[in-house]
């Protein structure tokens, strides 16, 4: 009989699966021999006749609370390491290999089931770690890192607030004492995630991670056969690795990016290149995150400025009906996201006798409206939350274009107009306004061209039938949405007037905003308050 059976038979006794309380840690030390070692506990829990994970990680927690039980023994830090190796295992969020879920169209069950299981029992095992290391002094191996760094984002389903803080403490633990943050990033590039990733990297780039001169084309059959957990076993076994990757770029230093960039760029390029939005929009995140921190000369000598708006400009035609909305609407936000910043990071400055709009900021300013914006909103315009994310953003381009977004004047203005002159247009509040504020964007940085009669003419309507909309509709709308709706058109006619009382004219002066409206006040006087 083994000496901790009448421990595991009171571990098995305890109601529910919650993490057991104070009073039952209390209790369970009674049951443990009245000395052990190490040694014999990481036989017992190793034993594949111990099926119950979670019993045998209250049981190493029950002895390891219990310190003054614990024999010396000439191997200790060895039990110890055991002790740890076999916590980080059970709760990591990879496949286990004897569970026999081999079927591809199981895959996204398994993850389901994966991601379930780490959320049960992780708080004991990041326990574990945690008295490990505070009372044993423990440096932890590479994969038990990796194990915990993989509980440190809260968008992973099987990461709660607690262990994502036990995680973050026990990482900061390690650095403190055992490990160089610097050499821990590059064992985790080259030693885990390139080999992770090595068998799914798009033909964009080399195995170098460099731009591929003459890339392949792609297989149209090759998608298909791509998803299965040889080819990418990141994906289908070592659920971790996305949120390692993701910690690795969030806590890189821009010099080290700057040194190993290849080993972060077929990474990011296979995550962006993913078709199941969970790891696309992850891949946006990071790519972001990287962007902040990469230098803007390596980004323009190496050529992976276009690499990366190639890989990102997919993602602004995920709209419905092929994709839910909920999902269009989160990766459409990452991915406008991604690009603006990938723009303020080009060229702004035209070359000898070029114009300016031939920039490559400028050039990629624009697609994003022509290529994005616009073609999104002409397939989906009846999808408000769609319209909304696309508003917010195209305000964003606008205020990075400054003048130049007077090319785009005749394809801004139809569409604000569409929103706001649509008798329904109190029923989305939140579109409204964020059409009002693309707008108010539109009126700074385009007015020297809003002055022709034609745009003129269409803001004053549209200004003016939303105006009365609203009010109209006050009902609809919560008082406090009513009132930042309001005051959101009154500044906007106020733009409006400063910019046509700047035109250059003179003749075009004798007629100001004041004068065209002054018929519009007399027939309905509630408009007084709008052109204030």
């Amino acid at each position: 009989m083994s000496n901790f059976t009448d421990l595991f038979v009171a571990i098995n006794d305890l109601k529910g699966d919650s993490f057991p309380s104070e009073d039952s840690w209390d209790s369970l030390s009674a049951f443990l021999p009245e000395s052990f070692i190490l040694a014999d506990l990481s036989n017992e829990i190793v034993d594949p006749k111990q099926k119950n994970t979670r019993a045998c990680l209250v049981a190493v927690l029950v002895c390891l609370m219990s310190k003054a039980k614990t024999r010396p023994e000439p191997d200790g830090s060895i039990s110890i390491e055991r002790l740890c190796d076999y916590a980080a295992r059970v709760i990591s969020p990879c496949l286990a290999d004897e569970a026999g879920r081999e079927a591809a169209d199981e895959q996204s069950l398994d993850y389901e089931q994966v991601a379930q299981r780490s959320r049960e029992i992780a708080p004991l095992g990041l326990k574990v770690l945690q008295r490990s290391s505070e009372d044993y002094f423990v440096s932890f191996s590479e994969d038990i890192l990796l194990t915990v760094i993989s509980f440190t984002n809260l968008t992973d389903p099987w990461t709660t607030q607690d262990t994502r803080d036990l995680a973050q403490e026990l990482i900061a633990e390690q650095l403190a004492h055992h490990k160089d943050l610097s050499t821990l990033h590059e064992d985790i590039l080259k030693g885990y995630l390139r080999p992770l990733f090595s068998k799914s990297r798009p033909k964009a780039v080399t195995a170098s991670g460099r731009k591929a001169e003459f890339p392949e084309e792609d297989d149209p059959h090759r998608g298909l056969t791509d998803e299965t957990k040889e080819v990418k076993p990141w994906k289908y076994a070592d659920h971790r690795a996305i949120t390692v990757f993701e910690w690795v770029v969030s806590t890189a230093t821009p010099d080290l990016i700057s040194k190993q960039w290849p080993l972060f760029i077929p990474v990011l390029l296979t995550l962006l290149d993913d078709g199941e939005t969970r790891v696309r929009s992850r891949g946006l995140i990071v790519l972001n995150a990287f962007l902040q921190k990469f230098p803007d000369n390596i980004l323009r000598d190496t050529g992976l400025a276009s690499v990366f708006e190639d890989a990102v400009f997919p993602t602004l035609h995920f709209l419905p009906t092929i994709t839910p909305e909920e999902e269009s609407v989160q990766l459409l936000g990452q991915a406008y996201t991604a690009l603006l910043t990938l723009a303020r990071k080009l060229d702004a400055k035209p070359a000898a006798g070029k114009v300016a709009s031939s920039t490559p900021r400028a050039k990629l300013l624009d697609k994003m409206l022509r290529d994005g914006v616009f073609s999104a909103y002409f397939h989906s315009k009846e999808h408000i939350r769609i319209v909304e994310v696309l508003l917010v953003h195209t305000a964003k381009i606008l205020e990075e274009m400054g003048i130049h977004s007077v090319k785009h004047l005749k394809d801004l203005i139809p569409m604000h107009s569409e929103i706001m002159t649509n008798p329904f247009a109190a029923l989305a509040p939140s579109t409204l306004s964020a059409t009002i504020n693309c707008l108010q964007a539109t009126i700074k940085n385009g007015w020297p061209r809003l002055s022709t009669p034609a745009f003129e003419s269409e803001l004053i309507k549209m200004l003016v039938v939303c105006y009365l909309t609203i009010n109209d509709d006050k009902d609809q709308l919560r008082a406090e949405q009513f009132v930042t709706i309001e005051a959101e058109l009154i500044q906007t006619a106020s733009m409006l007037t400063m910019a046509t009382k700047s035109r250059g004219s003179s003749e075009d002066k004798d007629q100001d905003l004041s004068e065209k409206v002054a018929p519009l006040i007399a027939k309905e006087p509630l408009l007084a308050k709008l052109f204030t």
